[in-house]
């Protein structure tokens, strides 16, 4: 069905910019007439007379804080006995957000025609994933819908905050790194160009390393651009190498040293939380794992889970399954088992989920506590030669001769 654009009038000095299904221009204005507005503007979307999605502009910018914010106001005010429509209204109005206020009012307009909450919130794909859709319609079959809703907030931030702490332990030495490189720069772009002069007077032969420092300084002057054209195009590459190769890359990634056990341990814990949520919420184990996969980050991981989904379909324990694959950890493997014998595969996965959310504190810990020292010992060496080629001709100099 065809998308138009619309600019209406809600209230004496309100107005709302959004999108609405509608056939022909004239049922789009009798629609929102029917609705209450007073159509000021409307507009076909081009290039929608078969598109059932909203323009991409209309949720560019929806924050990870707001959809967390919108999720648990939604449960209270669910839990509180207001009425779906009426707390979708509510949260319409208050919201801050433009672009999340807009997909707000077009949810509760759906609602107000009979559609259920997940249908409506399917419309935004890039907004509400597959497993934010799941739960709901777990919670509006279950009838514990604000249970959900609450359920998703806290997985929402739990998650957050595992990426919330890693980018903390990573400020400090990336900060370093920063204030390290503007130094290099300034000492090779500056300082040494001005000591060359000195030395060109003097006539001094000046020792090798500090000859290789003034070649370096010269060629950063000279052909700055071609460093700035380098680093351009090794990131291009580097992004391009990754979208073609991005199973070769996320492989290469789980074979570093530390880093790898690092990045599994991330993994199979959002793996295990997720899992958790929705076994929890009475999803099928065949639905889970398959609304997990998009949840992932790493490819490698995706495709363990893809075959083990066929396993399960064949009648393969989870656990066997997990087994197989190098890339699941013998101690998680072996909660599971246990789990699928108790019947209680949801308690498991969150005490897994748990368990490796400590040890990522701890690899944290550890991590940076090893990358602090060797980044202040690379970069000491680094302005240490800097330091050392440029006073080295300085000590060598015969005062005698003057």
């Amino acid at each position: 069905m065809p998308l138009y654009t619309y600019k209406a009038k809600t209230g004496p000095n309100q107005v709302t910019e959004d999108v609405i299904e509608a056939d022909s221009h004239e049922e789009a204005i009798t629609k929102l007439t029917r609705q209450g507005y007073f159509p000021i503007r409307v507009q076909l979307v081009s290039g929608s007379a078969a598109s059932t999605e909203r323009p991409e502009a209309a949720f560019a910018r929806v924050k990870f804080r707001d959809l967390n914010t919108f999720t648990r106001q939604l449960a209270s005010l669910i839990k509180s006995g207001v009425p779906i429509l009426k707390a979708l209204n509510i949260i319409s109005d208050q919201t801050e957000n433009k672009h999340l206020k807009n997909i707000v009012t077009d949810v509760a307009r759906q609602v107000k025609e009979g559609r259920m909450l997940s249908d409506a919130l399917q419309n935004y794909p890039q907004i509400f994933p597959p497993l934010y859709i799941a739960m709901i319609r777990s919670g509006e079959n279950s009838g514990a819908l604000e249970q959900v809703l609450l359920r998703i907030t806290e997985h929402r931030e739990k998650a957050a905050e595992i990426r919330s702490r890693i980018r903390s332990a990573l400020a400090y030495p990336v900060l370093m790194v920063f204030v390290a490189l503007v130094t290099i720069i300034v000492l090779l772009a500056y300082v040494v160009p001005q000591l060359k002069k000195v030395f060109d007077q003097i006539g001094q032969e000046l020792p090798l390393i500090t000859r290789i420092l003034i070649g370096v300084s010269d060629t950063l002057v000279n052909y700055w651009y071609l460093f700035v054209g380098g680093v351009f195009l090794l990131l291009v590459l580097t992004k391009g190498v990754t979208l073609i190769e991005k199973t070769a890359f996320d492989l290469l990634k789980l074979k570093l040293p530390l880093i790898g056990n690092f990045i599994r341990k991330i993994e199979i814990t959002r793996f295990a939380r997720t899992m958790n949520m929705l076994l929890t919420n009475g999803i099928p184990i065949l639905g889970a794992m398959e609304i997990t996969i998009p949840t992932l980050a790493n490819s490698v991981y995706q495709s363990e889970l893809k075959k083990i989904i066929d396993d399960l379909r064949n009648g393969q324990p989870l656990a066997r399954g997990l087994r197989a694959s190098p890339y699941f950890f013998p101690f998680m493997v072996s909660l599971v088992a246990v789990g699928e014998e108790s019947g209680r595969l949801d308690d498991t996965f969150n005490e897994i989920a748990v368990s490796y959310e400590r040890d990522i504190n701890e690899a944290t810990k550890i991590l940076l506590s090893l990358l602090e020292p060797a980044l202040i010992l690379v970069l000491g060496l680094i302005v240490g030669f800097i330091v050392f080629s440029v006073l080295l001709p300085i000590f060598s100099i015969d005062v005698t001769s003057y």
